[in-house]
Formats: C-alpha cells, sequence, structure tokens
C-alpha cells in the first residue's frame, strides 16, 4: 500500500462500455481474456482507475465469436490483486467531465474502451480531451489494426489499439512510436498467454526517447520582425516557401486574412535571438523548419467579438497554435493567465522585467544656473538665515544697553550687605548729620541707526564686501567671527563649487523612471505612453491592478473619440518615436527588447526605466503538445549551461558592432559633406555640429550662456539701485 500513496498523485482510469444482450458463456477464454488484459495494463504502471460501464455491452465480431459475453467481474478481481484502485461509473458524460477534471489538475489518466474508436474519437477531439496526459485504449476484438485511410488518430492525441490475431494472443499499436505526425499505428509490444506473457516492460515507449529525434520533421512557426528576438524582411505573393535549416537566413510562405482576401507573403529572417535558438534545437533535436508569418504581425490577444463564447480565441501567432494551424510560437511571448488558457508554454528562455523608456533627461534653462547650487528645499532656510541674522546681531549689540538702563534711588545708600534709607536718618538727625550729595553718573547711549547698520553688515559679510566692525564688545566679535565662518566656508566656498561643477557638466532634469513620475508627467506635462498591440505589456496595463489601471485609463482618455492610437506595432516603433524627437512620449515593453532598441538608436537619447514586474518568455506550443517535455529538457541544459544569456550577449555584440560600422560610416560622409562645403557655409555647420555635441558630451567647456543669470541678476540689482536713488532724491527734494 506504501507504493499506492506514493503515486497516488498519478491517477489512471479505464473505460468499459458493457451491452449484456448476449448470454454468458466461454468461462475459459473470458478468463485468460481478463488475465492478458490486466497484464497489458499493469505494464503501463498505473495505481488507481475509474471504470465506466454502461448497461450492456457486446465484443461480436468475426475474430472472436466464441466470446458471447466477457464478464468484468473477474478483471476487476484481478487489478485488485494488483493494488489497483477502481471507480466505476455508469454515464459517459460523468465520465468526460471526471477526464476533464484530471486534466485540469495536470493529472495523467489512461483510459480503457472497448468499443470501436472512430465514434468516440470524435468525441473526444470535440471535448478538447486530447492531451499528451491522456492515453486512450481501445480494443474491440479486431485482428488487424485499422488503416490510415479508415482512421487517424492525429496530435496531441494518445491512441493504443489492441488486436487479438490469436486467442491468446494481443498486439499492441502505438500513433506516437515515431516523431512524426502521421498519426500511424506501429507495433510497439505484444502479448502471448502460452509463452512470456508481456514482452517488454514498460506497454509503450517513453516519450522523451521518441521524441529526442524528430527525423527531419517540419515544423511551422510563425514569425514577425520583433528585434532584437527576429530580424525580418517581407516580401509579396511568393509561393516557394523555403525552410531553415540552420542556416543564416530563413525564409518561409506566410498567409494572413485581409477581409475575404487571403494573401500570402515571403518571410525572410536574417537574425535574431531566438532565430539563432531555433537553430540550436534544430541542430540538437534533428528537426526542420519553417517560418509562416504570424496574422498581424502580432503576437496574439483575446478577441473581442468571442468574449461572450466560453472557448475564448485568439488572433495573432498564439491564434495559430490554437487552432493548430502552427507547431510552436517564439520570440519574446510572454507568460499570462489569458494566453495559458489557449496555449501552453515551455521553460522559461528569457527572465526579464517589464519597463518604459522615454526621452533622456534634457537640460534645464541655463538662466537659472546660479540657483542650481543648492536644492529648493536649501534655499528657504538659507535666506530666513541671512533675514535673521541682522536682527540677531543687532540684539547682541543691544542687550547691554538695555541692561544699563535701570532706575537709581536717590534715598538708598548700599554699605556692604547693608541697606541706608537717608530720607529717615535725615527725618531723625536735621541739624546734626549733612550729606554730601551724590552724583549719578550718565548711562552710555546706544548708537544711532544700530539696527539698520546692523542688517547692511551682515548683507555685507554674507556677500564677502568690505565692512567695518560695528562694535567692539567680545560677543559682538564672536558672532563676527561665526558669521565670516558661515559665509566663507559654508556658503561661498560650497556655492562656488557646486556652481564651477554645474558649469562644466551642465544639469538635467530629474529623470522619469518610475510608475509615480510617469503618472504626474502625464497628468501634468502630456505624456504619452505607448505598448505594443496585442503583447503581454498591453494585457498588463488591462488586467494589472493600482497604477497600472490607473495609467491605462490616462491612455484612454487621451485620444480622441475613443480611437486607440497608444497602440503601435513594435517596440522598436516607438522607440523611433521618441528618437525623432518626441520628447513627451514613452514607451511600455519588456527591459531587454528596449534595452536593445535604445542602444540601436543611440543610448544617450533615452531613459530606461527602474524595473517594474517579473515577467518571463517561453516556447509556446499547442495545448496537449506530446514533445513538450523534451523541449524543456533541452531548454533547461541550455540555460544551465549559460548558453542562452551567451546567445543574448553576442546579439548585443553583434549589433554594437553594426552600430559602430554605420557610425564611421556617417562620420566619413560627414566629413566629405564638411569639406565639400566649408566655404559656402561654415558658420551655419559649425553651429549645427556644436550644439549636438553640448548635449551629448558629459563634460562640456564653459560657455558665457551659462552666465546669463549672474548677469541678469546684476541688471536686475542696477535697475532696483537706480530706482530707490531715484526716490530718496525725490524724497529729500
Amino acid at each position: 500500500m506504501s507504493s499506492l500513496v506514493a503515486d497516488s498523485l498519478t491517477r489512471r482510469h479505464v473505460i468499459f462500455r458493457q451491452y449484456l444482450d448476449h448470454p454468458l458463456d466461454g468461462i475459459e477464454i473470458n478468463a485468460s481474456f481478463w488475465a492478458a488484459l490486466s497484464q497489458i495494463i499493469n505494464g503501463l504502471r498505473p495505481r488507481p482507475l475509474a471504470i465506466l460501464a454502461l448497461p450492456s455491452f457486446s465484443l461480436m465480431n468475426a475474430c472472436c465469436e466464441n466470446d458471447q459475453g466477457i464478464q468484468v467481474d473477474d478483471f476487476i478481481q484481478r487489478l485488485h490483486r494488483l493494488y489497483y484502485k477502481s471507480v466505476i461509473f455508469n454515464d459517459t458524460e460523468l465520465f468526460f467531465q471526471h477526464i476533464e477534471a484530471n486534466l485540469q489538475g495536470a493529472i495523467e489518466c489512461v483510459n480503457l474502451v472497448l468499443d470501436e474508436p472512430k465514434e468516440l474519437s470524435e468525441r473526444i477531439q470535440e471535448r478538447h480531451l486530447a492531451h499528451r496526459l491522456s492515453l486512450f485504449i481501445f480494443y474491440w476484438g479486431a485482428r488487424w489494426p485499422p488503416t490510415a485511410s479508415a482512421l487517424s488518430f492525429e496530435e496531441p492525441m494518445r491512441a493504443v489499439v489492441i488486436t487479438r490475431p490469436r486467442q491468446k494472443a494481443f498486439r499492441i499499436y502505438y500513433n506516437q512510436a515515431r516523431p512524426t505526425s502521421d498519426g500511424e499505428l506501429r507495433l510497439v509490444n505484444w502479448f502471448d498467454g502460452d509463452n512470456l506473457g508481456l514482452q517488454r516492460t514498460p506497454l509503450l515507449p517513453p516519450a522523451g526517447s521518441v521524441y529526442a529525434n524528430f527525423e527531419g520533421r517540419i515544423f511551422r512557426v510563425p514569425v514577425f520582425h520583433s528585434p532584437p528576438w527576429f530580424w525580418v524582411s517581407y516580401g509579396q505573393n511568393n509561393s516557394d516557401s523555403s525552410e531553415g535549416e540552420g542556416s543564416g537566413e530563413a525564409s518561409g510562405e506566410a498567409s494572413g486574412e485581409s477581409g475575404d482576401n487571403l494573401e500570402c507573403n515571403e518571410v525572410k529572417v536574417t537574425g535574431g535571438r531566438d532565430h539563432r535558438l531555433l537553430m540550436l534545437l534544430a541542430e540538437h533535436m534533428n528537426f526542420r523548419f519553417e517560418y509562416i508569418e504570424a496574422p498581424g504581425r502580432t503576437q496574439g490577444s483575446l478577441k473581442s467579438d468571442d468574449a461572450k463564447e466560453s472557448n475564448e480565441s485568439f488572433t495573432g501567432g498564439i491564434g495559430l497554435l490554437q487552432s493548430r494551424m502552427a507547431d510552436f510560437f517564439l520570440g519574446d511571448v510572454g507568460l499570462s493567465w489569458e494566453r495559458h488558457k489557449a496555449t501552453e508554454f515551455s521553460f522559461f528562455t528569457l527572465a526579464d522585467s517589464g519597463a518604459f523608456a522615454t526621452h533622456a533627461p534634457r537640460r534645464l534653462n541655463e538662466a537659472l544656473a546660479i540657483m542650481r547650487p543648492f536644492k529648493q528645499d536649501i534655499w528657504p532656510y538659507l535666506i530666513l538665515t541671512i533675514v535673521f541674522s541682522g536682527p540677531i546681531f543687532y540684539g547682541i549689540i543691544a542687550m547691554p544697553y538695555i541692561w544699563r538702563r535701570r532706575h537709581v534711588n536717590m534715598d538708598v545708600e548700599q554699605l556692604g550687605d547693608l541697606c541706608i534709607y537717608m530720607a529717615y536718618i535725615k527725618e531723625i538727625t536735621p541739624c546734626v548729620l549733612k550729606v554730601k550729595r551724590r552724583r549719578v553718573p550718565s548711562a552710555p547711549r546706544m548708537p544711532e541707526q544700530l539696527f539698520e547698520k546692523c542688517i547692511w553688515f551682515t548683507l555685507r559679510l554674507f556677500l564677502k564686501q568690505s565692512c567695518q566692525e560695528l562694535y567692539h564688545g567680545y560677543r559682538a566679535k564672536f558672532l563676527t567671527i561665526v558669521y565670516w565662518i558661515a559665509a566663507t566656508y559654508v556658503l561661498a566656498d560650497v556655492y562656488s563649487a557646486q556652481l564651477t561643477s554645474q558649469f562644466a557638466r551642465p544639469a538635467h532634469e530629474a529623470p522619469i523612471n518610475t510608475l509615480q513620475r510617469l503618472q504626474s508627467a502625464m497628468i501634468r506635462d502630456g505624456y504619452r505612453l505607448y505598448v505594443e498591440k496585442e503583447s503581454s505589456s498591453l494585457e498588463m496595463l488591462e488586467n494589472g491592478t493600482e497604477l497600472f489601471r490607473q495609467l491605462y485609463a490616462l491612455m484612454r482618455q487621451q485620444q480622441p473619440d475613443g480611437h486607440q492610437s497608444f497602440l503601435i506595432d513594435s517596440v522598436e516603433a516607438g522607440i523611433k518615436l521618441i528618437a525623432d524627437g518626441g520628447e513627451n512620449k514613452a514607451v511600455l515593453g519588456g527591459r531587454e527588447t528596449l534595452y536593445f532598441n535604445i542602444q540601436q538608436y543611440g543610448a544617450k537619447n533615452f531613459q530606461l526605466s527602474q524595473k517594474l514586474y517579473t515577467r518571463y518568455s517561453a516556447v509556446a506550443v499547442q495545448i496537449g503538445c506530446p514533445f513538450l517535455d523534451s523541449l524543456n529538457d533541452v531548454l533547461i541544459h541550455l540555460f544551465e549551461g549559460g548558453i542562452l544569456d551567451k546567445m543574448t550577449t553576442a546579439e548585443y555584440t553583434a549589433q554594437s558592432r553594426q552600430m559602430t560600422k554605420d557610425q564611421a560610416q556617417q562620420s566619413k560622409e560627414l566629413a566629405a559633406a564638411e569639406s565639400a562645403n566649408a566655404n559656402s557655409n561654415a558658420k551655419s555647420s559649425e553651429a549645427q555640429t556644436q550644439e549636438p555635441n553640448q548635449d551629448s558630451e558629459i563634460i562640456s567647456a564653459l560657455n558665457l550662456r551659462m552666465l546669463q543669470g549672474a548677469f541678469i541678476a546684476l541688471g536686475v540689482g542696477s535697475l532696483a539701485a537706480g530706482r530707490t536713488t531715484n526716490r530718496f532724491q525725490a524724497n529729500f527734494e
């Protein structure tokens, strides 16, 4: 029972269609039949079994005329002796629902059908029960298997046909014994009741060994232009299709519907990381492939017309997989819950993250350069410090004068600790005591206009101008030293150093690198966010939470009349919009794709955001694909060996080399053009060549335009001083 518990997650099912219209005889033959069938099923190593036994069952055939009836009880007893659990259903529909529930839970199931497969196989295809996890074993007493013209089991349906050429001999035919997709039944095992029993165990060849070598099988792969994954060039109306067999270029015939017309376009793939990956898989697994154009040249999304239907259909390359017109699809195909309903995905080929790109931070206004050495939150405190420094200095100087203005009582004299009241003494001794009248010294007077002088003293001190000492007290001297140190070493030196560094490296605006900043820019500055149509990034905006939904709502509000002009054909098209001068635009997509296209158009012109969310890309295959496990084994080995990362890096390196060649060619052409037009338009060409250099260089030479803010401040101060002088003269006159 321990082995039964260990394999409880692997579910197996057996379906019986039993007709009890005939009498029960041939007990000895029936016993041998069920014994053989029990051994055949035991070769599959199943554990729990679900049995569907309908009210009647008949196996009348020319090859088994002696079998007038078959007992199920003997078969169930033999299964129980092998420690198999069994569940009996009496309705085919309930049994199909049971299989669907198992497939939804990724639980393997084996189904024994004692009936002709033609009618039941059609129902299996209609119910989408054909899957690599669902095996159907058919036995209806035939001596020979059906011909391919009479009955064909197409992928992904796994079908086994058991024939009985003799009473105690059985042959097992399997439609996936070879990696071809023709569905041809091939002999894989047999059972001899008089000799050795089952020829080999397990009963069927494992899928890993079958699909390790495809023996030159041809696969159809949808593709569209999406660098750096695929570099595609399109042609028109070419009926010949060629196959990619590991060469540097691959082409194929693509078809796409436009209304009722069917257009055929030639697709020529010239490179790309996933093209190299596909060639590596083809070489390792021995298959060939042909490229077909993805409808709409997109990955695919849910059709809005079929939203009310339970069977949701997709467009684009995923739609071809869903309709089984293509075998697999790759090229930065992101995983999502909606796509999992239409396709299956392999082990990931790219661990990426979502991001957005916008223009590089622009230079700030050079007229305000004198204000940037200190941040905006520092200037208020600095101004308050300068404003209150004068009154504080005035208080330090004026406080002793205020303290010395105390009242002197002429009738009281102090003799040590004693207080003598002279008025009382004069009253009692008017003629005896003569008191000399005391002279009270006058209190020192405060300098005139001390407050104004303190204000101007502190201002001149902070502005590093020459000034005279106002007061000789030690408190005022100490405060003067503190002000001088603060003005010289804290303000002047720090301000000068910061200003000089900003003149050498001009300041730029804050980068837009988070979703919060992007949302603020869309609301305040009118930025427009673009996304590739029918992509996983668009699904994230539509089905995301919080900021993603708010961004998508802003995108729709910015479009007049409900037109979705924020959808673009590719990420490359969005990067080109920004490169052409669209400074108020942003593009959402995969970080790797954005990074590659940014390198293509010049990284200095763009700003790449932080990582927004984790996203994975994989190879999309048909639901129930029989070779998915073999494909995963190869991809896992490539990932663990670092080959996938190396291929991505190699694609970036190749692109950088191409960019270097293009830049060298452009520089040669520019030099030739400048030498030819040097005499005619030297000034204009100099201005045009110097302007980009100022934005592209990290450190540039000092320019007088950067000092325009100082001259503006000087002009404003001169005007204010002139108006103040005129007003004073008018008041004096």
